[in-house]
């Protein structure tokens, strides 16, 4: 049984499968076995004839031998196996031939097989003959046997080679016969004789098998060509239901004539091909046009030409022609084909447009704008005239998004886009770049004039918009690129107007920059501080300095505050101011941070046990995923106790996505981490993330404390921040305190801690030690090696044990 999953083997003919040479598609088996039959049918009358008259002039060539009577027998026999043949097969064609029916692969399998039997029998019994023949009679009779078996050998292969099972089934009885004839006669010549029949017998089925694959292949190249033929016919059948095309001719003077109409689908536009109508007039004047007219002054062929109808809207055309010469080689005219390309070309054009066009507002897009400057570049500013790249943000343009929708941001992008065409209407490009970005090549009489041309679209975009009744503030910042010479980089020119843009944003948005040599100098600088910050952290030049923080009530040192300081190579020491915006910028501040907070942890090792370290917190770091585990592997490996960690944040933080900056603390605070709100006051300050989050401190800005003396606001502020830390159950740290006054009065109205030059100034941790003891690194290290037995790990989270359970809850 064969394995259903796979297809069946396509059946052969047992012929072919002998022959071993040629494979037969199923679908072609009946075909082939109906013309195999054919082709021996047509024969049959020939075939029986032949056997008829040969088994006579045997029987008469050998009536006088001793085989007279067994001869007689085989004639009989020989008329009989003829008839039925004959009256078989003829009945057999019958049937296939009758109206209606066509003949199966099996039902033509079964023809054949019933053929090559009666094959066989007659092959038996010219076999037969030479057995009854040639032990009994002389040489010269043996040679007509021989002869007559040869002649019928050949002649039986002959017509029935279009059946090899048939030639096969009549040959080898046929020769094996002879030869065991010869041998019988006992005539030495008869061994000749014998391997003479063996070799006659290869050649006839050799010659069989050649016969019949040329017979296959032609067949299946026929198939096939008929095939084409009508695939191709079908193809040609649908293009001329289906096309657009159409013919025209013209004559010598290039008027058309003859214009065969479609066969199908009629268009209005044919019409406009009439005869007698010159085919150039037909079109609008452009570049293709004179194209055409020039290849048809010069009988030259063209191709593909895409043309606009003329006095059509918005009508294309595309023309394919060659000229015509008769016997002589004179000019008859042109003729060629016509397509209306209309819709097509439209599809082209809008995604032309589409590459080089923003679909929102319709302006000129970033590839658009680069085309633009790269020709601008080529073109020398006139003398006196100034030229200028305008590179435009909007400063609000987010919000509008997240409180009014994106519909309504689009609808703002447009207004901007009518603004800024309205302000400089004469531009050479205005285009936007994608978000709330735009881009503006500008030419004006003067520089001045371009001046004031840019304070007057500052303006302009800074005014409210009206975006379905809601009345929207969002300004813009621009950076402006005044172009000196015409041969600028593209690239060198879209920086310096981007580093005016940033500048302008830096200056407090709403505004516009002119670009400056000190603004590319800055920049360069501030990049160099950001590989050199990559460096400092993979050469240890980062320091941490400590400014100490007092109980004012008790005078006692409580805890410390940790500065960063950077150890420059060549630049000596740094102070945070010339390089934490760089690390906030670039996203180094994150590393930097988990730095700090390692080096903060091991210091407070060697500090007492009462006084807490602070470390300041940047809102890169509060979103980082590694904070967590930082701090918790930090506390395990140093031993400390969570309580004695201090992290300070600013407002800042808190405005950005609040709910998950909210959900961090929590998490911090469940470690058993203090919290404190540093400089409050000086930010976006909002009572409501004090009731929503409890801080454990607020820190007083030293803004409040430093004339807190002799100003009376000072005062007030700082005198409020202490009594909504005290109603919130907070403690209160005031900075920058320098003076004892500022001091004295700070104690008075029960200000919990103090910090600041006048109790010391930030210093490394060994120069403090005439404010609290602190151990050297040896002691520390040596005093943690005792602890250490208390440590457990398990997965991510180290776990310090002997610590109260609500401290060893941690997520990371």
């Amino acid at each position: 049984m064969g394995d259903a999953s796979h297809p069946a083997e396509p059946p052969k003919l047992k012929s072919a499968n002998i022959l071993g040479s040629i494979d037969i598609p199923d679908e072609q088996l009946g075909a082939i076995r109906e013309k195999q039959i054919d082709a021996v049918g047509s024969l049959l009358p020939v075939i029986g004839l032949a056997n008829l008259i040969n088994a006579a002039v045997v029987m008469v060539s050998f009536a006088n031998t001793a085989a007279n009577r067994l001869l007689g027998v085989w004639t009989m026999t020989m008329v009989i196996a003829t008839s039925i043949m004959l009256i078989g097969f003829f009945v057999m064609r019958r049937r296939a031939n009758s109206p209606g029916e066509q003949m199966s692969a099996d039902s033509g399998k079964n023809s054949i097989d019933r053929f090559a039997r009666f094959a066989s029998v007659l092959g038996i019994l010219w076999g037969i003959l030479p057995l009854l023949i040639l032990p009994l009679t002389d040489h010269t009779n043996q040679l007509a046997v021989s002869s007559i078996v040869a002649g019928v050998m050949f002649a039986g292969v002959l017509l029935v080679g279009r059946i090899p099972e048939a030639a096969m089934g009549f040959l080898v009885p046929t020769v094996i016969g002879y030869i065991v004839g010869l041998q019988l006669g006992q005539d030495p010549r008869n061994d000749f004789l014998s391997v003479l029949a063996f070799v006659y017998a290869v050649v006839l089925w050799t010659s069989s098998k050649w016969s019949f694959n040329q017979f296959v292949e032609q067949h299946l190249n026929g198939s096939a060509v008929k095939h084409q033929a009508q695939l191709i016919g079908l193809l040609l059948r649908d293009f001329e239901e289906s096309t657009s095309d159409w013919l025209w001719q013209t004559d010598q003077s290039n008027s058309l004539i003859d214009i065969p109409l479609p066969t199908v689908s009629e268009q209005n536009n044919f019409e406009l091909m009439a005869v007698g109508v010159s085919l150039r007039s037909l079109f609008k004047e452009n570049e293709a046009a004179k194209t055409l007219a020039r290849c048809l002054d010069r009988q030259q062929s063209f191709r593909d030409l895409i043309l606009e109808v003329d006095g059509e809207d918005e009508t294309w055309w595309s023309l394919t022609g060659k000229p015509i010469f008769d016997g002589s080689g004179k000019f008859q005219g042109f003729r060629g084909v016509a397509s209306d390309i209309t819709q097509s070309k439209a599809i082209e054009d809008r995604i032309a447009f589409m590459a080089h066009f923003d679909p929102l507002t319709s302006l000129p897009n970033r590839a658009n704008l680069h085309e633009c400057l790269e020709k601008a570049s080529s073109r020398p500013v006139a003398e006196g005239r100034s030229r200028a790249l305008l590179w435009l943000d909007l400063d609000n343009f987010k919000w509008v998004n997240d409180t009014l929708g994106h519909p309504a941001g689009d609808e703002l992008l447009c207004q901007v886009a009518i603004r800024l065409k309205d302000a400089a209407p004469d531009a050479d490009v205005i285009a936007r770049l994608g978000g709330d970005e735009f881009a503006m090549l500008l030419e004006c009489e003067s520089q001045d004039e371009l001046i004031e041309t840019v304070k007057s679209m500052s303006e302009r975009l800074n005014r409210p918009y009206d975006i379905w009744s809601s009345i929207v503030h969002c300004g813009a910042s621009i950076g402006v690129r005044i172009i000196e010479q015409h041969n600028m980089e593209i690239q060198t020119l879209l920086k310096h107007a981007d580093l005016a843009l940033y500048q302008a944003k830096e200056a407090g948005k709403r505004t516009w920059c002119v670009f400056s040599q000190n603004l590319e100098d800055r920049a360069r600088a501030r990049q160099s501080i950001e590989l050199d910050l990559n460096k400092a952290l993979e050469n240890n030049e980062l320091r941490l300095f400590f400014q100490p923080q007092l109980n004012a009530q008790t005078n006692e040192i409580i805890g410390a505050e940790t500065l960063i300081r950077w150890q420059h190579p060549t630049r000596g020491l740094i102070g945070p101011d010339h390089f934490i915006q760089h690390a906030e910028d670039s996203g180094i501040i994150t590393r930097l941070g988990d730095w700090a907070l390692r080096e903060a942890l091991k210091a407070a090792r060697r500090m007492p046990e009462n006084m807490r370290v602070a470390v300041n917190i940047s809102p890169l770091q509060i979103h980082s995923s590694s904070l967590v585990t930082t701090i918790i592997n930090a506390i395990a490996v140093n031993q400390i106790d969570p309580a004695r960690l201090e992290l300070e944040i600013t407002e800042s933080v808190l405005m950005t996505d609040t709910e998950f900056t909210l959900k961090r603390l929590n998490q911090l605070k469940e470690i058993g981490l203090r919290i404190s709100l540093d400089d409050f006051g000086t930010g976006f300050s909002s009572l409501s993330y004090l009731r929503r989050f409890p801080f454990d401190k607020l820190k007083i800005d030293k803004s409040f404390v430093e004339d807190i003396d002799h100003n009376h606001e000072s005062r007030a502020i700082t005198k409020a921040t202490l009594q909504i830390a005290k109603a919130l159950n907070m403690s209160c740290t005031a900075e920058g305190v320098e003076t004892e006054t500022q001091k004295q009065y700070l104690t008075e109205i029960g200000c919990d801690e103090l910090q600041g030059y006048l109790i010391s100034r930030p210093q490394p941790l060994d120069k403090l030690g005439h404010l609290f003891p602190v151990l050297t690194e040896e002691e520390a290290a040596k005093s943690l090696a005792q602890s250490t037995a208390g440590i457990s790990m398990s997965g991510d989270v180290i776990r310090l044990e002997g610590q109260p359970r609500d401290r060893q809850k941690a997520t990371g």
